[in-house]
């Protein structure tokens, strides 16, 4: 371990930053047990300094974790980050806000439907206040929230729920239009099938 032998990195701010810099580079390149490590020992490190990048680190590190199939442990890390950024920054500061997004996709991959809509449409709501609604970011808000709904209508239609399901499918196909335009395959699905069950 190059660190190891550099006496006192593991408390060194710059030293800490390298180690993040190059944990960055190695999720990037899918070196994700080394990233993890890295940025295991970047938080050790960052909190021991109370240092105002613990936060990023953490959010680093929950984000490697998701990727490295750990949902539970990557939501957990996140819901911390949340809870701190918005005590620190607000709940509509645009960093706490990437993270609640972040937070609601990982709730989505774990099956937490509800949970990921009502996050999802929070941050929708502050971000087309703060950029419009026809941002990249607010869009791409919209794109996740829209392929949220369709699951939640196919469940719906699964369990026999066929009004509940139609307005999930229309509402889907509200969120993809803003994005991709009213011809877009998925948006012509999603009004087909709403339609076929009666809305």
């Amino acid at each position: 371990d190059l660190w190891a032998a550099v006496p006192g990195s593991e408390r060194d701010a710059r030293a800490l930053g390298a180690k993040n810099s190059l944990a960055i580079v190695m999720r990037r390149q899918n070196e994700l047990e080394g990233a993890k490590a890295l940025f295991e020992a970047v938080v050790e490190g960052y909190e021991a300094l109370e240092a105002p990048k613990t936060l990023a680190a953490k959010g680093n590190l929950s984000n490697v974790l998701g990727a490295l199939g750990d949902l539970a442990g990557g939501r957990a890390l996140k819901e911390e980050v949340v809870e701190a950024q918005t005590a620190r920054l607000g709940p509509n500061h645009p960093s706490t806000l990437v993270t609640k997004y972040n937070l609601a996709n990982v709730m989505m991959q774990q099956g937490d439907l509800p949970g990921a809509r009502a996050l999802f449409e929070e941050v929708l709501e502050a971000r087309t206040q703060q950029l419009g609604p026809r941002h990249v970011d607010t869009l791409a808000i919209k794109n996740n929230l829209g392929v949220l709904l369709e699951e939640m209508a196919r469940a719906a239609e699964q369990n026999g729920a066929r009004a509940e399901a139609a307005g999930l499918y229309r509402a889907a196909a509200d969120m993809q239009e803003a994005r991709n335009g009213k011809d877009d395959k998925y948006v012509v699905h999603c009004r087909a099938k709403a339609r076929e069950l009666g809305a």
